[in-house]
């Protein structure tokens, strides 16, 4: 599968950090880690701070904090929930 921000080409998955390692809590599914990372950003955008800083702070490409910040500025912060799989049910 073909990211545009590249992250899989550079082999970069995700870790719980050492301090969640050994906790009761499960780690985050892919979608989780997603949306908690639209949740920070939007927080980001609301304290004033700029893509750039965004992208490094939340660990994605400077294209997807921009896509996120239109979105977010068109519908809020509802705009960047997950929403349900289309198609054909399983």
């Amino acid at each position: 599968m073909c990211w545009p921000c590249g992250w899989e080409a550079v082999g970069v998955a995700y870790q719980p950090s050492p301090s969640v390692a050994g906790s009761a809590l499960p780690p985050l599914s892919r979608p989780q880690l997603a949306e908690a990372r639209g949740v920070r950003a939007v927080q980001l955008f609301e304290d004033g701070v700029s893509n750039a800083e965004i992208a490094r702070a939340v660990g994605v490409c400077a294209e997807s904090v921009r896509r996120w910040r239109r979105v977010w500025e068109q519908d809020g912060a509802l705009g960047l929930r997950r929403r349900a799989a289309t198609g054909r049910p399983p």
